[in-house]
């Protein structure tokens, strides 16, 4: 086995198992309201009557679920069914099939407008959830999901999702979404968490409908959001695709680097395959060169080419994304230097984003990674699911190794 796959995966599983899921089995479960806090600060307590946000207890399902189908650890699947319960009772609204975006901290809907970033999450985490336990009931939540965002959100003029509904399920630009303002109506994030999304469910919902909603989604991705003439992602675009911002994100455009390689091999078709591998090797080879400090193995966050702003924090998630997007990078192409990068990364991250005094990880730091800049550990987006996610997938990729030898 190589040597440094060997340490990437023996790091995983001790901080997956050692430090991560343990945190948010105790500090972040709510023994008073049902599910888990809507947010904990560094300090390891709640925030009180902090609300609960789709984001993050669909990320839950998510990783639970995931954790027990690798790990087969049954405290896993108790986690996973408290999210899932917690979800299906507060969350799903049975009569549009849909998710509410935001309850209170006794489980009641607070905002009912139809976040379709979240409820690609929500999807996510319900097609995890029966793949781990063949739960016919889970995957007919995500199927009803998929049908009403097919039915009200889908673009059928120019393909692709809009932002986000109102309650009734019609289409509102003006309720914010992930975009910045109405013109921005399609988004590289929503789209990225959808086609993850769709293509989880395609592994378990193997039908010509699903086949071909990933296959569209994956070419829209290729040919629509991703800008090869500098190999990174369009951030914002107007209905019809055309850009309306010129920032770059590093930590998504390494993210969906992996993310479209892996949907292009559940959807298994060869010439999806050969186009997204060209892609998405040109956008790791961007992100090495440009987002990655080579010097300490930090992964940067937004830049502007034009304005030459650039973020001046680091955030979790993006090393967390570096890591699973270098090791892809190098398992692709064989290039020892993608490999050196994912264990750099992985390295920078658990000296200074983990807490080895209380547990948990910090969320956001200084650009030299010396400062804490973030209040909370847990929030409607600080979860375990990039962190949690990059650990499993190490688990996963050397399993496959392994059994290779």
């Amino acid at each position: 086995m190589n040597a440094k796959l060997q340490k990437l995966y023996d790091m995983a599983v001790k901080e997956l198992t050692e430090n991560l899921l343990p945190w948010w089995m105790t500090v972040a479960v709510d023994e008073e309201n049902g599910g888990f806090y809507g947010a904990v600060g560094n300090d390891n307590v709640p925030v009180p009557h902090a609300t609960k946000f789709i984001t993050l207890n669909a990320r839950l399902i998510w990783t639970f679920s995931s954790a027990y189908r690798i790990l087969g650890d049954e405290q896993y699947k108790v986690m996973a069914e408290r999210a899932y319960d917690y979800f299906i009772k507060h969350f799903w609204d049975d009569a549009h099939d849909a998710c509410h975006t935001r309850v209170d901290e006794f489980g009641n809907p607070v905002d009912k407008h139809r976040y379709i970033y979240g409820n690609a999450f929500a999807i996510y985490g319900l097609s995890e959830y029966a793949r781990a336990f063949d739960s016919e009931e889970a995957r007919s939540y995500a199927r009803r999901l998929v049908a009403s965002l097919e039915k009200y959100d889908y673009d059928p003029v120019y393909k692709g999702y809009f932002e986000s509904l109102n309650e009734d399920m019609t289409h509102n630009p003006w309720i914010h979404g992930v975009n910045r303002n109405p013109s921005d109506e399609k988004t590289m994030n929503t789209h990225l968490h959808l086609i993850e999304a769709y293509t989880c469910l395609l592994r378990t919902e193997k039908t010509n409908l699903m086949q071909r909603k990933v296959r569209e989604q994956l070419y829209v991705m290729l040919n629509k959001i991703v800008d090869h003439d500098i190999h990174h992602y369009y951030y914002f675009q107007d209905r019809a695709w055309n850009p309306t911002t010129q920032e770059i994100s590093f930590g998504h455009d390494i993210e969906g680097s992996w993310l479209m390689m892996e949907t292009a091999e559940v959807l298994g078709e060869p010439e999806a395959m050969r186009y997204a591998q060209d892609t998405c090797m040109n956008i790791a080879r961007a992100c090495y060169e440009q987002g990655f400090r080579h010097e300490d193995g930090a992964m940067f966050s937004e830049y502007d080419p034009v304005t030459g702003h650039a973020s001046n924090r680091l955030s979790w998630w993006e090393q967390n994304e570096a890591v699973v997007g270098f090791l892809n990078a190098w398992e692709i192409t064989g290039d020892e230097k993608f490999l050196d990068a994912s264990l750099k990364c992985f390295e920078f991250a658990d000296k200074h984003f983990v807490d080895h005094e209380k547990g948990g990880w910090f969320a956001v730091l200084s650009l030299d990674g010396t400062q804490v800049a973030s209040a909370q550990k847990q929030n409607d987006y600080t979860c375990p699911y990039h962190n949690g996610r990059m650990c499993m997938e190490i688990i996963e990729r050397y399993r496959r190794h392994a059994a290779q030898e």
